[in-house]
């Protein structure tokens, strides 16, 4: 196994990622996880781990500082996540292993485990190899992040996600609805893989609850929960091709 130290200051991203680490990466087992840079700093003195995920912005010691403590010879690799994407000239010359921007997506997560194994010894990637073999596909979910809460749900039951300035409003199958503070382009990345479409520049829409098309008034769609939805001039070509190749 991959032992992973987290270290992050806010405590949804830590959940989020190892929520996402346990689904995506069995190979990989979290030993420890720190919101307090001082605190993680400490802990990898004293016992450092194969891998460690480093937030950057943090108080106290922010993630480039905590690796100046090894002054460049730090006895792990290391994968930086962060919101901000001004960082990345800076993590090739610490030499990170990799860079994730948040939202960590699955597949570059899965991938930075790749180039982490392809760096690491051959046992390693002989076990890696095995458990994905003998790992059974899981169904996808995504991470719903509140100050209350964490919510996992699946694609299929998230029917619009609308967007409220830095938010994003998520609109779901059972007639709840969640606002997370992320912008309707982060949840647009999020879900790329799933059949959502930009329909407007306000709205991403599940194209399996899409149950009609109305011509009339500009062109709207009508949705599996009874909401309307309008569609900008410029994206309804594009809606109608992909409703048609849906069905």
């Amino acid at each position: 196994m991959i032992k992973a130290v987290l270290v992050d200051d806010e405590k949804h991203s830590l959940a989020t990622l190892a929520w996402k680490l346990d689904k995506f990466c069995p190979e990989v087992e979290i030993v420890a996880q720190f919101t307090d840079s001082h605190e993680a700093l400490e802990y990898l003195r004293n016992t450092p781990p194969d891998l460690v995920f480093l937030d950057i912005e943090m108080p106290r010691l922010n993630g480039f500082e905590v690796l100046e403590e090894f002054g460049g010879q730090a006895p792990f690799e290391v994968i930086f996540t962060t919101a901000y994407d001004e960082f990345g000239i800076r993590a090739v010359k610490v030499n990170a292993l990799d860079y994730l921007l948040k939202p960590v997506q699955n597949q570059e997560l899965k991938d930075a485990l790749e180039k982490f194994l392809r760096k690491g010894n051959k046992a390693m990637q002989v076990l890696f190899s095995n458990q994905k073999e003998a790992t059974p596909p899981m169904p996808d979910r995504i991470a719903l992040a509140t100050k209350e809460s964490i919510e996992f749900v699946a694609p299929e039951d998230i029917i619009l996600c609308t967007s409220d300035s830095n938010y994003t409003m998520i609109h779901l199958t059972n007639g709840r609805k969640k606002l997370i503070s992320k912008t309707l382009k982060d949840v647009e990345e999020w879900l790329a893989p799933f059949n959502f479409f930009r329909a407007h520049h306000s709205h991403l829409v599940n194209l399996q609850h899409i149950r009609e098309y109305v011509r009339a008034d500009g062109g709207y769609l009508l949705l599996s929960n009874k909401m309307t939805l309008p569609v900008a001039r410029n994206r309804k070509d594009e809606l109608l091709k992909m409703i048609k190749a849906e069905h």
